[in-house]
C-alpha cells in the first residue's frame, strides 16, 4: 500500500514514517528507485502500531528499536523499567516546578540579593550516606532535599536558605571513594543557639565527643564532636 494509506491505517503521519525510514526504525517494504515512493505491506502494521504506542509514552527511538527486536523478552522489560523510573523523576521535576510557581504566587517573586563573591557549598566525605543523613537531621535539624534533577537521577544535599539569596548554602555528602572531588576527613563549624543542647543532641545521634563545651580565651563558648564518619564539627554558641 502507498505511504499515505499506510499512514492513515497505522496512525503515523507520512512525515513520521519517512523519519522512521531514515533512522532505520521502520523501513518500507519497497522503494521505487525512480520516484523514491515508499510502499508498505499490511503485515507491517503491527510493528507500526507498537512503535506508535511506545513513542506515545515518550520512549526514545533507540530504545524502541531495541524493544522491537524482542518485544516479550527480559531486555524489553528492563528498558521499560528504566523508562518508568525516568518518567517518575520527570513527574517529580514537574511537581517541584508547580510548587515553586505556587510559592511565587503566594510570596511574590523577589530579585536575587547576592552580590560579590561568597561561599555557597561545602563537601564532606562520609562512610554511609543514609547514616550521615540521619545523624545531621537528628542532631541539628538539617533539611535534606533534592538540589539537582536530571533525566537519569536526582541529587540531594542539605539545604540552607533559598537559591539566589544571601542565606543560600549547600552541604554535600560524598560517600563514593571514586569521586574525584571527595575530600578526606573535614572540619567545619556551626553556630548554635544553645551549645549544651546541641552538643548533647549530637552525642545522642551517634556523634563522638572530641572537646566538651568550654570557653576559650577571645572566643565564644564552643565544643567539638565527630560525626559517624570522623568529620570534626565545632559548635559555637551564637
Amino acid at each position: 500500500m502507498t505511504i499515505g494509506r499506510f499512514a492513515r491505517i497505522s496512525g503515523l503521519s507520512i512525515h513520521t514514517l519517512r523519519h522512521y525510514d531514515d533512522v532505520g526504525l521502520l523501513a518500507p517494504a519497497q522503494v521505487d528507485p525512480a520516484t523514491g515512493y515508499r510502499r508498505y505491506r499490511r503485515g507491517q502494521l503491527q510493528a507500526a502500531r507498537l512503535i506508535q504506542a511506545l513513542r506515545w509514552i515518550d520512549l526514545p527511538v533507540e530504545e524502541v528499536r531495541r524493544i522491537l527486536q524482542e518485544p516479550a523478552g527480559e531486555g524489553a522489560r528492563a528498558i521499560l523499567g528504566r523508562h518508568r523510573d525516568r518518567l517518575t523523576r520527570q513527574s517529580g521535576h514537574v511537581a517541584a516546578r508547580i510548587a515553586d510557581t505556587e510559592r511565587y504566587m503566594k510570596e511574590g517573586v523577589s530579585m536575587p540579593t547576592v552580590t560579590g563573591c561568597r561561599p555557597v557549598q561545602i563537601k564532606i566525605a562520609v562512610d554511609d550516606t543514609d547514616e550521615a543523613i540521619g545523624f545531621y537531621r537528628e542532631a541539628f535539624g538539617f533539611r535534606y532535599d533534592v538540589t539537582r534533577r536530571t533525566d537519569d537521577a536526582d541529587y540531594s544535599s542539605f539545604v540552607f536558605g533559598a537559591y539566589g539569596h544571601g542565606d543560600f548554602f549547600l552541604l554535600h555528602l560524598k560517600s563514593d571513594p571514586a569521586e574525584p572531588d571527595r575530600p578526606g576527613p573535614s572540619t567545619f563549624g556551626l553556630s548554635v543557639e544553645d551549645l549544651d543542647e546541641f552538643h548533647a543532641r549530637a552525642l545522642a545521634a551517634g556523634g563522638t565527643e572530641v572537646s566538651p563545651p568550654h570557653k576559650p580565651d577571645g572566643m565564644p563558648p564552643c565544643s567539638a564532636v565527630k560525626d559517624p564518619s570522623g568529620n570534626w564539627i565545632w559548635l559555637y554558641q551564637a
